[in-house]
């Protein structure tokens, strides 16, 4: 029977139920979120997300699918499979950084640093050095992570060449240690003497 559900469903039944739980409470979250809200501010969330479905898929998805052919190029199929490949080590500081502009753009651009500063008594002049900050940090992590992965992959490989000509010498050692008791054994034999 669990079997059969795995196959069908592509996962074990503990799957599924973490899968309707975090559903159950992200609607639970949502719904919380709509009651607290009076009347019209829940269409214009509906339609800000709406906004944002159709900007992303008309707008952006394109934008950035070129962007991205640009920069590593059309076919990726000609690269060896065991080479190591920037693009991701790029690709994730340069969208984690696009997502803290998008969240944080009014504050790095000091839109409402009058209103900002009546709320909450401080002043947006900070958020461009720490978005700036923030966004170095990441390409550094990023350059951090590459390079151990380049460097595990040579280790990787220099052993793998070692235990190459390791082996290979054992293999040539055996065979000229065989090949001298074949011929130790075979002149015994021809003199007459028991081996």
């Amino acid at each position: 029977m669990r079997a059969r559900f795995r196959q069908t469903y592509g996962a074990s039944p503990l799957h599924l139920l973490a899968l309707i739980a975090a559903l159950l409470v992200a609607g639970a979250a949502v719904a919380g979120w709509f009651q607290s809200f009076p009347g019209p501010t829940v269409v214009q969330v509906l339609l800000w997300f709406l906004g944002a479905i159709v900007a992303h898929d008309l707008g952006l998805l394109p934008l950035y699918s070129m962007l991205d052919r640009i920069a590593f190029g059309r076919d990726r199929s000609r690269r060896r499979p065991d080479r190591r490949s920037a693009a991701a080590y790029i690709r994730v500081p340069v969208l984690l950084s696009g997502l803290l502009l998008l969240v944080f753009f009014p504050e790095i651009f000091r839109l409402g640093d009058h209103n900002f500063y009546a709320a909450s008594g401080l002043h947006q002049r900070v958020f461009l050095a720490r978005f700036l900050l923030s966004c170095a940090a990441l390409f550094a992590a990023s350059a951090a992570a590459y390079t151990f992965s380049l460097r595990r992959a040579s280790a990787s490989a220099r052993t793998r060449t070692s235990r190459d000509r390791s082996s290979r010498s054992l293999r040539s050692r055996a065979r000229a240690w065989l090949a001298r008791a074949r011929r130790t054994r075979g002149g015994r034999r021809r003199a007459g003497t028991r081996p």
